[in-house]
């Protein structure tokens, strides 16, 4: 296969998230509702607020930065051989390259990366009986007839039931790129199929890594490879052919890097 030869994107984010211990968390949790009747929906992709919560909503304090700079001079780690769960956003199970990727350095469970969104129900009639506390609290979160759902306080307690010590979420896109010569830039949108003659190719990956006993959390978006496709030619069948191996070697190219990557910067021997 005749290709021009790789570029490299670089595109590096490290942000440290904060603790179960930091102030913030007790306002983030405190609405939560212990009981979830939550239908799946097959196309979203999980959110920042399916990740992280409401942390992202509240109001934020300098106290608040202070604390969770603090609490995340630690770090964050990944042992090597550590047992994880890898989940795709929007996917019902991980890209298998990407797990045969993770399995050469960790013991690889998954999970369902199809977001469990908010179910509205029809509201029942309440009879007046003396209230107390909690009768007033759960009567004012069914007023509203939708049941919370927290994806990822749910995943760490499956994880932690099912004695895993990280959680790996990633996101990925595929793009087709087109040279603009007005701008002489290329031009990238999401890959919708279709032959890729003429075509740049890049697969972009960004990981959050959330742990299960703390809830700390790091996201990360490592560095990412374009693939310069040159015109192709042969017959209709082998140019889909080929447009199919060129999209697979991508994503193993990648998948492979990415992890090399992760594991360099989060786990030790």
């Amino acid at each position: 296969m005749n290709m021009k030869p790789l570029s490299v994107v670089i595109c590096i984010l490290l942000l440290a998230g904060c603790s179960k211990s930091s102030s913030i968390d007790g306002r983030k949790t405190g609405a939560a509702t212990p009981r979830m009747d939550a239908i799946s929906t097959s196309t979203s992709q999980l959110t920042d607020r399916d990740v992280f919560g409401d942390e992202l909503t509240l109001d934020i304090t300098e106290e608040d930065i202070e604390n969770a700079v603090e609490e995340a001079s630690n770090g964050f780690e990944i042992p090597q051989n550590s047992a994880i769960i890898l989940v795709e956003s929007g996917a019902r199970a991980p890209d298998v390259i990407m797990q045969k990727e993770m399995q050469r350095y960790y013991r690889v469970s998954t999970f369902s990366g199809i977001p469990v969104a908010r179910k509205k129900r029809a509201v029942q009639p309440v009879t007046p009986v003396k209230e107390t506390d909690s009768d007033t609290e759960n009567f004012s979160d069914s007023k509203s007839g939708v049941i919370n759902a927290n994806y990822m306080q749910a995943l760490r307690y499956i994880g932690a039931k099912g004695r895993q010590k990280t959680i790996v979420v990633y996101w990925s896109e595929l793009e087709s790129g087109k040279y603009n010569a007005a701008t002489k830039e290329v031009v990238w949108k999401k890959y919708m199929g279709g032959n890729i003659s003429g075509s740049s190719l890049r697969y972009l990956i960004r990981f959050a890594l959330v742990d299960v006993a703390t809830g700390e959390w790091a996201m990360y978006s490592p560095v990412n490879t374009e693939l310069m496709a040159v015109p192709l030619t042969g017959k209709a069948d082998e140019k889909k052919d080929m447009t199919e191996q060129q999209i697979a070697d991508l994503k193993k190219q990648t998948c492979k890097m990415v992890v090399e990557d992760l594991v360099n910067r989060y786990s030790s021997k």
